[in-house]
């Protein structure tokens, strides 16, 4: 063999571990973005059952689960919000339910699709300020505040309604908006309206002075604080963004089932934690991401979908949903521990 061969080998393998080597950062630096595993899980789950049931993979299913994630992912969106500023809202599933039922009270009594909807949603921004007003100049915990909203929020709907549900409200519009009707193909307003927000969110978040402060308010709220940003006012605005996306579902919900029956929104509030922190929020604060969201919503929806094709206890979504906030508190606070050994040695 030549000298030349060898040199050509040794240069041939040399290229070939160059490209290992990216490779392997390549893979490295997806699985260390937010949301990275649950959107393996994700793929392997519907590969696992598109060859087991192969309607699980038509047209016709995909685009029904994505029309149904919507309804957890703008609350999602919400709580990701929250969480990467520091804080925690379980009031969200019943500020859906009341501001869903505030537009359709409105609109039987006569009022225009557009203020309803407008007024709708300015009761949650609304509803959302208390929380935070609550947080941060009452100093009550996060967890007990939102919970207390929680609450309120759902008995206001339970003595103003007597039980009964509202109906009478829908309108060939409301029909779209809630996503009974369909554009174009498969694709609904809700659906669109989240890929709205999702761009709008996720340029806020990484490419505006606010995000920024929103991270730092979540990573270190007296390090932000004693650089000069109002670390109140900015985990406030958090909460009136999610307590104003409750109230876009809240509304766009409303139009989807026809009917506001006291419990709407009932457990939204776990489901929406769950898709944030799948997607990647801590818990701890100062990490998320809304794409992640994106994907744990998905994932949320699947899992739902596959309960329902298998003709399962549904039940066992619950099951499924705690078993994941526990298992992310478990990580996150492990995290924690590994960065604060990290600091000292």
């Amino acid at each position: 063999m030549s000298s030349i061969d060898t040199k050509q080998q040794r240069a041939e393998a040399v290229d070939a571990e160059t490209r290992a080597g990216r490779l392997s950062s390549r893979a490295r630096a997806f699985l260390g973005k937010p949301g990275a595993g649950i959107f393996i899980f994700l793929i392997v789950l519907l590969i696992v059952m598109g060859i087991g049931t192969p309607e699980m993979l038509s047209p016709g299913n995909l685009f029904g689960i994505l029309n149904q994630m919507v309804f957890v992912l703008i609350p999602a969106f919400g709580l990701t919000l929250v969480i990467i500023a520091g804080g925690l809202d379980l009031s969200v599933g019943s500020v859906l339910g009341l501001t869903g039922g505030f537009c359709a009270f409105l609109i039987v009594h006569g009022a225009p699709l557009p203020l309803a909807f407008a007024l709708a949603i300015l009761a949650g921004a609304v509803l959302g300020l208390i929380n935070g007003l609550v947080v941060t100049r009452l100093r009550v915990p996060d967890f007990i505040a939102t919970l207390a909203m929680l609450g309120v929020a759902r008995g206001i709907l339970y003595v103003w309604t007597q039980g009964v549900p509202f109906r009478n409200y829908m309108s060939e519009p409301y029909y779209y908006i809630g996503g009974l009707r369909m554009l174009a193909g498969k694709i609904t307003i809700p659906l669109l309206v989240a890929l709205v927000l999702l761009l709008l969110l996720s340029f806020i978040l990484r490419r505006t002075h606010y995000g920024v402060h929103l991270r730092a308010t979540g990573s270190n709220p007296e390090a932000t604080r004693l650089s000069g940003i109002g670390v109140r006012q900015v985990k406030v605005s958090a909460y009136v963004v999610s307590g104003a996306l409750a109230a876009i579902t809240g509304v766009l919900l409303a139009g989807r089932l026809t009917t506001v029956h006291p419990d709407m929104g009932s457990g939204y509030e776990l489901r929406a934690i769950a898709a944030a922190v799948m997607g990647g929020a801590a818990l701890s604060g100062g990490r998320g991401s809304f794409y992640g969201a994106l994907v744990g919503a998905v994932t949320l929806t699947v899992i739902q979908n596959v309960i329902n094709i298998l003709n399962l206890d549904t039940n066992w979504e619950d099951v499924i949903v705690g078993a994941i906030i526990l298992f992310a508190v478990l990580i996150d606070r492990g995290a924690l521990a590994l960065a604060g050994r990290k600091s000292r040695a």
